[in-house]
């Protein structure tokens, strides 16, 4: 019996439906790629999303704390800047120098053992030197000190170029501007504390302005990366593809995207909301949510 071999339409027939399933096959397996990297940037933009906005409403709900209601705990500006600040110490500090402190003026007076004449009486109240323990050091100092030297774990104050240093904010209610500085070390006159960091001051500032030791939370977009500076330092990235965030405040039942007005008590505010939206690859995705400080609550 004679065999034969297919036939060039035999050939070609069976060419076609090889190239057709394999067209199919190479279809589906693209389009499974394509779904599988749509299901990986959605679960990274969602991660990159909810990971933002739990650190951002925890830093929300502690705003304020140990903080006066005139005191900007927390400001928004043109709705795409979010600063959060809190007391991390009961005690604060006053400045008390009648011609106030200006330049490059390093050691600031934070008590005053032999008051003026004609000091008013609110002078006299915030200055007036406490030393209960009789170590010549004014009481608040003692507690600022301690704070600083246990700043690196170890209660022994080091000394010389060894002395530990941490960020402190000054603030002037009556002009509404502050700045940081490097708090480190006290004088021997037991009643002034030192400024470090080598550097004039920006502003100057009046009698009885506030010294706090705080913690600083600053939310910004730069370059495509939603950032938070902490305490006036560099920012560091927190959320990477991001394309927009804002961030508004609820006061009296309107929105509004700048937050203290002029002469507004922070805790008049009724709620924050914070929007942020990423791109990864081809997809966008947005996610807003909505926290109160819960230090609005005390008095």
């Amino acid at each position: 019996m004679q065999r034969r071999g297919f036939t060039l339409v035999e050939l070609l027939v069976a060419l076609g439906v090889a190239v057709l399933l394999l067209g199919l096959l190479l279809s589906t397996s693209l389009g499974n790629r394509r779904l599988y990297v749509l299901d990986q940037d959605r679960t990274a933009a969602n991660q990159n999303l909810r990971a933002a906005l739990d650190i951002l409403v925890a830093d929300i709900r502690q705003a304020g704390e140990r903080l006066p209601g005139d005191f900007p705990a927390v400001e928004i500006r043109n709705g795409s800047e979010l600063i959060l600040r809190r007391n991390l110490l009961d005690v604060s500090l006053v400045l008390c120098d009648q011609n106030g402190i200006s330049g490059n003026q390093d050691n600031i007076p934070v008590a005053d053992k032999n008051p003026p004449g004609n000091a008013t009486t609110a002078y006299l109240e915030a200055c007036a030197f406490r030393d209960q323990n009789g170590n010549r050091y004014d009481d608040r100092i003692d507690l600022w000190q301690s704070y600083r030297c246990n700043s690196d774990g170890v209660p022994a104050c080091k000394t010389g170029n060894q002395r530990e240093v941490v960020r402190a904010y000054i603030y002037d209610p009556l002009n509404d501007r502050g700045e940081w500085f490097d708090y480190d070390g006290e004088d021997a006159s037991g009643v002034k504390i030192h400024k470090g960091n080598g550097e004039r001051w920006q502003h100057s500032y009046s009698n009885l302005s506030r010294l706090y030791i705080l913690e600083e939370r600053r939310y910004y977009l730069e370059n495509g990366i939603l950032k938070t500076a902490e305490n006036g330092q560099t920012g560091k990235g927190l959320v990477a593809n991001a394309i927009g965030f804002q961030i508004r405040a609820k006061v009296g039942g309107s929105w509004q995207t700048t937050f203290p007005n002029s002469n507004q008590n922070w805790r008049i505010l009724e709620a924050l909301e914070t929007t942020v939206r990423v791109k990864v690859g081809n997809l966008e995705r947005v996610m807003t949510t909505q926290a109160v400080p819960r230090n609005v609550f005390s008095r």
